[in-house]
């Protein structure tokens, strides 16, 4: 299986609580930060929206919000 990737902005408090709990059920992520322009155009060419972070690429799919990226974290553990 593919790494999944998590576009995430660095600071951001949200996205830090999908961080660690991927950290602590040991899932690697690709993580892409959207404050660089390559994976900001990626998101976008993925029809997410940069103010909607964290997002969750993953078997095709892309979650939106962190309600649904820590829901799916745990069905990965």
């Amino acid at each position: 299986m593919e790494k999944p990737i998590l576009y995430y902005w660095a600071p951001c408090s949200t996205c830090s609580v999908a961080v660690n709990l991927a950290d602590e059920l040991g899932i690697d992520l690709d993580k892409r930060d959207v404050e660089q322009e390559a994976p900001y155009q990626e998101l976008l060419a993925l029809g997410g929206d940069a103010n909607k972070i964290p997002y969750l690429y993953v078997g095709g799919e892309l979650i939106e919000g962190q309600e649904a990226v820590l829901a799916k974290l745990k069905t990965m553990k």
